[in-house]
């Protein structure tokens, strides 16, 4: 029965370390009027030490998130990715974003032991005797105590491995160079793959509120 019951509490607590992610609120230039920016472009993000390719991962990521969100998304001859917001604006905002992590099955190992308090179980009989007369029949009661100690086992570590990504993320207008608006996030996850979407996904969610007001 214990035993059961500590599996269940390491299967919520796997459960809660694989959704695991650490986000602050972003930083905004409150005074800048996100209504007149005409396009976001976003910048070549250099891949993550000893990750070949995750910049171009990540920037697909991005990409695709924005159309999910229902931006029009376009690619120019050098490959760069434009986000298209407001045909009638005149500002144009850089998009650029750091990998500050980009780990995939990290080992995580979580020894535990199983102890059994033991039990304790009493039986009671009860009899009668009688000598041919029935109101002197005589009541006898024993009861028997059996008490196991229990036992505690030591076993194997519980081993298991995830994926984190993390990221910093600034736009900024190309025209003068101001920094509107800057965010950093992180996300862990079971699989790298679906982890960077969902990093990218959570990022772009803050984004588009910026001109959704």
């Amino acid at each position: 029965m214990e035993f059961r019951l500590f599996k269940k509490a390491i299967y919520f607590f796997l459960i809660l370390l694989y959704s695991n992610n650490c986000s602050h609120a972003p930083a905004i230039n409150e005074t800048y009027d996100f209504s007149l920016v005409n396009t976001i472009n976003i910048d070549k993000i250099a891949d993550y030490p000893k990750r070949p390719g995750s910049g171009q991962i990540m920037e697909d990521n991005l990409s695709f998130i924005f159309m999910k969100n229902g931006f029009n998304v376009s690619q120019i001859m050098s490959n760069n990715t434009v986000i298209n917001l407001n045909d009638e604006g005149e500002n144009n905002l850089s998009l650029s974003c750091t990998l500050t992590e980009y780990t995939d099955r990290e080992t995580i190992l979580i020894p535990y032991r199983v102890e059994d308090r033991g039990s304790i179980e009493t039986t009671i009989t009860q009899s009668s005797e009688s000598n041919g007369d029935d109101q002197n029949a005589i009541a006898t009661t024993s009861t028997t105590t059996t008490t196991d100690g229990g036992s505690i086992q030591e076993s194997r570590k519980l081993e298991y491995t995830q994926a984190r990504v993390g990221m910093i993320l600034k736009l900024k207008d190309e025209k003068t160079g101001l920094l509107v608006w800057t965010h950093s996030y992180w996300y862990s996850g079971i699989e790298l793959s679906s982890t960077a979407q969902i990093c990218a996904r959570n990022s772009v969610g803050l984004i588009s509120k910026l001109f959704n007001n």
